[in-house]
């Protein structure tokens, strides 16, 4: 009776034991972290790519920049964040409640440059797991019910989609006549969207290829006066427009041209198709909304006539998801918008799209066909080129390991400048260097 007794405890405290190592099993691996003050909203919460590791116990693991170590014990979770140097940067507690881990505590947030101390702030925390894409890669036909002509985390995602995943879609023009969709927001520059990108988190980069930007409309609409931007102030006082100018040009995509109306002093301007996206954005941080017509670092109306089929953006992501929108198709564009339109059109869209994690571009940049981009945006085009060459800098350093130095005089040699955005409230320079002399570093 009493080996009967003996052989029963054993057995309880086996389950025991095993029920306890395997509730810490049970949280290895990958989550997504959130972390709320008590005045934040959906919006200004921070999310961040949380890993943990269990041994018995004990969890070790990361949570977005932060190192993280703790135990799990009948249900009860206690974790300690590490800053970069070592030091203690908050405490959390909580338990385990289904598919979910989430509790309170106290964290000190990432000091900004320049800026003081930040106390410690009293928090809540919520980690869950991230969705699983359901197989390999899909391919989504997108025909568009809402264009919105805002930028703001708050318009609703059309489409969840996956990293890997492709969509065929189509833009509005900015006369924003569509009979299918309805268009949400004042202003111009309607778009596509926004896309919900499973897996991307803030601090990472989405990247999305556009695979095919063509022209859908016979119709290229374009204004016919300087933006008070783009020439002096005497010029634009002295200047006799004619208020019956026609800007229609025809758009003939299986010709790839487009011609003007004849005109006394162009009665034969035709000129290449290079159909663009003037937008391509991401939802802007926290809270900012902004109108369709803006730019930022979240993108929006960068208004870069090289965005074209072919080329990959890189962009910042602030939110869940990242929201990707695009619209404001152009037929064709000279540099800086100076008559405060391109040859204003819609076009068919098809974009793939990818999530960089754990690193997050500063601002947008991307690669066409011939040249590695940075984009400079800011409220002057000197601060505009400050930062694109600032950022392509430290693209070189990062990518492709250069020194300061070895950067600065790679520049000195290579270096291109386009001013792509004159006309709307901020404006947009783009630094460039040719990747057939990218190609040859390190060799």
């Amino acid at each position: 009776m009493k080996c009967y007794r003996n052989i029963r405890f054993l057995v309880v405290l086996a389950v025991l034991v095993l029920s306890r190592y395997c509730s810490a099993l049970d949280v290895a691996g990958e989550w997504v972290g959130k972390i709320s003050g008590p005045f934040d909203s959906q919006y200004t919460a921070q999310y961040a790519h949380v890993t943990l590791a269990a041994e018995g116990p004990k969890l070790s693991g990361a949570w977005g920049s932060f190192t993280v170590q703790g135990t799990l014990s009948g249900g009860k979770v206690e974790l300690t964040f590490l800053d970069a140097g070592g030091k203690t940067a908050g405490s959390l507690k909580g338990a385990v409640s289904g598919e979910t881990l989430a509790g309170d505590g106290s964290v000190t947030l990432a000091r900004r440059p320049g800026g003081p101390v930040q106390p410690p702030m009293d928090v809540t925390w919520l980690l869950t797991r991230p969705v699983k894409a359901p197989g390999a890669a899909k391919t989504y036909d997108y025909e568009p019910k809402v264009f919105y002509s805002i930028y703001s985390a708050a318009e609703p995602p059309a489409l969840r989609i996956f990293p890997g995943d492709t969509v065929n879609t189509r833009t509005m023009d900015t006369a924003g006549r569509d009979a299918n969709a309805t268009r949400h927001g004042t202003g111009g520059d309607a778009n596509v969207g926004p896309f919900y990108v499973e897996g991307a988190l803030p601090g990472d980069t989405l990247v999305v290829k556009f695979s095919k930007i063509r022209v859908n409309k016979p119709i290229g609409r374009q204004g016919s006066r300087f933006n008070q931007h783009a020439v002096t102030q005497a010029y634009a006082v002295a200047a006799k427009y004619d208020p019956s100018f026609n800007g229609n040009w025809k758009q003939e995509p299986e010709k790839g041209t487009a011609t003007l109306p004849a005109t006394p002093g162009l009665p034969h301007l035709t000129i290449p198709l290079k159909p663009m996206l003037g937008c391509i954005s991401v939802a802007p941080p926290g809270e900012e909304a902004y109108r369709g017509t803006d730019l930022g670092v979240f993108g929006g109306n960068l208004d870069y006539n090289d965005n074209v089929e072919g080329v990959t953006m890189y962009m910042p992501v602030f939110h869940p998801g990242a929201l990707l929108g695009f619209g404001d198709a152009h037929g064709a564009m000279g540099d800086g918008e100076v008559v405060g339109t391109g040859l204003e059109t819609s076009v068919d869209v098809t974009f793939t799209v990818d999530v960089i994690k754990g690193y997050q571009t500063p601002q947008v940049r991307a690669e066409t066909k011939d040249y590695l981009v940075s984009f400079g945006v800011s409220g002057s085009v000197p601060e505009s080129i400050q930062l694109a060459t600032t950022q392509l800098a430290d693209w070189m350093k990062k990518d492709y390991k250069l020194t300061d130095s070895e950067i600065a005089l790679f520049f000195g040699d290579v270096l291109k400048y386009d001013i792509t955005e004159l006309v709307d409230p901020h404006f947009d320079v783009v630094a460039k260097v040719p990747k057939s002399a990218v190609a040859l570093l390190n060799k």
